[in-house]
C-alpha cells in the first residue's frame, strides 16, 4: 500500500522470487488516501497504516489477501533524528537541498536510514524493522534511487561497500545489500515464513 514506485521495487525484489505477487494496492484503479499518523515512532506509523489497509481490504470484501505497508525515515544524529518519523513532509517541502543547508556546518554528519513494515496475511500482522547506518554528504550525487538517496552513503559492511558512493549512484541491486527496507522486509518473511513451516 504505497504511492512510491521505489517502495513497490524493492518489495518485488524481495519477495516476487518467492513465488509472491507483489502488486500496488488499488481500489476502483487508485491508491487509496490513508491518514498519516502523526506519532514518534515508525513502528507506530507503520501500525496505524496496517490497520487502516486491513479496513480499507474489508470495505472491498478482501479482507483474505495479503497487504504490506511499510514507513521510513531519514535520521541525522548531529539534528537529534530529525527530520526522523517526518521525512517524507519534510522532503516535499524542504528537499535534499534543505536537509544539506541544516548540516553543512558539521564536518561530520552520522545518519541512519530506518524502516518498519507489517505484512497483513489474511488472517494476522507479521512486523519487521531494519536500519542501514551511514553518513550526510554535501552534495546531492547521484540519479539512482529516491528519496534522499543521493545525500546518503551507507557504512561499509563485511562484504558490502558502495565504495563512498550515495545510494543515488548506485543501481538498485547493490543498494539493496544494504537496504533498511529490504532489512525489514526480510524480517517480515522470516516472520510470516515461521508461521506456515
Amino acid at each position: 500500500m504505497t504511492g512510491n514506485q521505489g517502495k513497490l521495487l524493492e518489495a518485488k525484489h524481495v519477495f516476487s522470487p518467492l513465488g509472491f505477487n507483489v502488486e500496488q494496492f488499488k481500489i476502483e484503479g487508485k491508491v487509496p488516501e490513508i491518514i498519516e499518523p502523526q506519532c514518534e515512532t515508525l513502528e507506530e506509523v507503520a501500525e496505524a497504516k496496517i490497520i487502516q489497509g486491513i479496513e480499507l481490504l474489508k470495505s472491498i470484501g478482501k479482507e483474505q489477501d495479503a497487504l504490506l505497508v511499510e514507513d521510513s525515515g531519514l535520521f541525522i544524529d548531529k539534528l537529534g533524528g530529525f527530520p526522523g518519523v517526518y521525512s517524507a513532509y519534510v522532503l516535499d517541502k524542504i528537499g535534499c537541498e534543505g536537509i544539506l543547508e541544516l548540516t553543512k556546518k558539521y564536518v561530520s554528519n552520522p545518519a541512519s536510514f530506518r524502516a518498519s513494515a507489517c505484512l497483513w496475511d489474511g488472517k494476522k500482522i507479521h512486523r519487521g524493522s531494519g536500519i542501514c547506518s551511514g553518513k550526510i554528504v554535501n552534495s546531492i550525487r547521484g540519479i539512482n534511487g529516491f528519496g534522499y538517496d543521493p545525500i546518503f552513503i551507507p557504512s561499509d559492511y563485511l562484504e558490502n561497500s558502495t565504495n563512498g558512493l550515495t545510494f543515488g549512484e548506485v543501481k538498485i541491486a547493490v543498494k539493496e545489500r544494504f537496504s533498511h527496507r529490504k532489512k525489514a522486509l526480510d524480517g517480515i518473511f522470516s516472520s510470516f515464513k515461521n508461521t506456515i513451516i
